[in-house]
């Protein structure tokens, strides 16, 4: 099984907290680099004021407060909550004063990036404004989701007219009832409640924090996956326990306490972090791989390197060997953006069919979205990766500024 560390790193005087995914060989599977806390704005909600609506290029300009606006496209301003309406039609105006959830953080001179759609994560669940149905993780067998879907109706009867909707988690199925139908009403009670205070505060403010990042990740993760959760920091220990009692319930949750080796050198972060940020990654074959990364393009170039054979065979072994190599880097170091992948030219139209099979096989699950988009006449593989939050090169390049 896998197991799950936190743990913290400095880099260039930055303190970050670190989640690494490791299996049975304590290879990395996954790999993310938080920022320095207090620095992101990422999942929090506002009550905003709208500065200005431009139609031409279909965004509002919204204050969130301290200075700092933010960009709500309006295709994602379609379930709008106001706190005070400035005009009286139904069109997003200059002066509105309304709810907003920060989904991308700023970058360099872009603003932040914010939707009138609200989440709110429960350890179980998640609430969501957006869709307003009640619905279970389609990743749970048919009678359990069937048992889940019921329970669901009985506590959330009056979703609909409250604005909300509500999923359950694929861990939802892992802990008694009774944690869950509590998790489920404080998750509701917290969106309620919320909103009942935001129409009384003055915008721009913040009326919800969300949990650090890797509290989010450890919500949306399967605990039947992981033989533990451990880490080495006793706040981010306190933390975990406080916010996801189950992990302990289910004994997953560990206190490396080691005076003479940390964590970090336990799983040798340092060492892997620099491989992560290294342009070429060498492969088992003696192949490699060259990764440049630019701002919303990354081109990767598999070669033969080493391994001087030519035939077709050992070609295709080579970018098989490749492809579910890129998979993994493209999680690791959270590249996001077009894609662009020339792989060692196969002349065979059979090798080449096999070749995307096994791509778009090797991207299926990566937690973020990964989709193929085809292969070019000239052999390149095209794939797009959704942005959740900054790559680990930026975050690590923002350090040396």
């Amino acid at each position: 099984m896998k197991r799950l560390a936190i743990t913290r790193i400095t880099l260039e005087k930055q303190t970050h907290i670190a989640y690494i995914v490791l299996d049975e060989n304590r290879n990395f599977v996954d790999f993310q680099l938080f920022e320095p806390e207090n620095t992101s704005c990422l999942e929090q909600i506002y009550v905003g004021r709208v500065d200005r609506v431009v139609e031409n290029i279909q965004a509002a300009f919204v204050s969130i407060g301290n200075g700092a606006k933010c960009y709500l496209p309006l295709e994602d301003a379609k379930h709008i909550l106001y706190t005070k309406k400035s005009s009286s039609g139904d069109k997003l105006c200059a002066g509105d004063e309304i709810l907003i959830q920060i989904i991308k953080d700023a970058v360099k001179t872009k603003d932040a990036i914010g939707s009138a759609s609200l989440s709110l994560a429960g350890s179980y669940c998640v609430l969501t404004t957006k869709n307003q149905s009640l619905s279970v993780s389609r990743k749970l067998p048919e009678e359990k989701r069937k048992e889940l879907e019921a329970l669901l109706q009985e506590l959330c009867s009056g979703h609909s007219e409250a604005g909300y909707g509500m999923v359950l988690r694929t861990n939802s199925a892992s802990v008694e009832e009774n944690i869950l139908k509590q998790d489920i009403i404080n998750t509701t009670n917290q969106f309620l409640e919320l909103k009942k205070q935001a129409v009384h505060l003055k915008p721009p403010c913040m009326v919800y924090e969300n949990p650090p990042g890797y509290i989010r990740r450890l919500q949306s993760a399967n605990m039947q996956e992981y033989d533990c959760v451990i880490t080495d920091c006793q706040d981010i220990y306190d933390r975990i326990q406080k916010m996801l009692p189950h992990l302990e319930s289910m004994d997953k949750l560990k206190f490396h306490k080691d005076d003479a080796i940390s964590l970090s050198t336990l799983y040798h972060i340092r060492g892997n972090l620099s491989d992560l940020l290294s342009n070429k990654v060498w492969l088992p074959s003696g192949a490699n791989i060259i990764i440049e990364s630019l701002e919303t393009l990354t081109v990767i170039d598999v070669n033969s390197g080493k391994n001087q054979s030519r035939k077709k065979d050992t070609l295709f072994q080579i970018n098989l060997e490749a492809a579910e190599e890129i998979a993994r880097q493209l999680r690791l170091r959270n590249i996001s953006g077009m894609i662009i992948v020339d792989f060692i030219n196969m002349a065979d139209e059979e090798s080449k069919q096999k070749l995307i099979t096994a791509v778009k096989r090797f991207i299926k699950d990566d937690p973020i979205p990964c989709s193929f988009i085809d292969m070019t006449k000239l052999g390149l593989i095209e794939l797009t990766r959704k942005k959740t939050h900054k790559s680990l090169r930026e975050i690590v390049h923002s350090n040396t500024k």
